[in-house]
């Protein structure tokens, strides 16, 4: 079975485990301009067409909220960015589940840094240890949250 795993956000990412086999992907964004500067948003339409175009039995994606000291409009940019991967998930009629990173990260015994998932996630996928290597964190975070909705697949179906 394949799932796909979210790490929401402009920089965020996507990922489908299948086993022992990962593909990841860039969250689609563009640039869009604001009063004088340029910021990240997510591109629904590259979105919506990256999803329809990959097969997945099941989708997780990281449950966020506003980060302490951080604005109120950064706050808002990002759920915004969050939410676009949901509602388009519900568009194409796909399953998910919304996790939290301290249940995701508890359930694969990880400890909360973005270097300990980067290494878990090349200890778990080592075809993939180059790439996730020089990607962002984000990345390996995404493949773990697939890997976090494998086994919990594997968990319902053998109770």
């Amino acid at each position: 079975m394949r799932f796909l795993g979210i790490d929401p956000g402009a920089k965020g990412a996507l990922a489908i485990v299948e086993g022992p086999h990962l593909e990841i992907f860039d969250m689609p964004r563009l640039s869009v301009s604001r009063g004088k500067s340029e910021k990240d948003e997510v591109d629904g339409y590259a979105l919506w067409s990256l999803l329809s175009g990959l097969s997945y039995d099941g989708a997780y994606i990281e449950l966020v909220g506003g980060q302490d000291g951080q604005s109120a409009s950064a706050a808002f940019n990002f759920g915004r960015a969050a939410g676009a991967a949901e509602y388009l998930l519900i568009a194409a009629g796909k399953r998910f589940e919304r996790v939290s990173p301290v249940r995701w990260k508890s359930a694969l015994r990880l400890r909360s840094g973005k270097d300990d998932a980067r290494a878990m996630a090349m200890r778990l996928f080592p075809d993939m240890a180059l790439e996730l290597r020089k990607r962002r964190p984000d990345f390996s975070e995404a493949a773990l949250i697939a890997e976090y909705g494998r086994r919990q697949e594997d968990r319902n179906v053998f109770d």
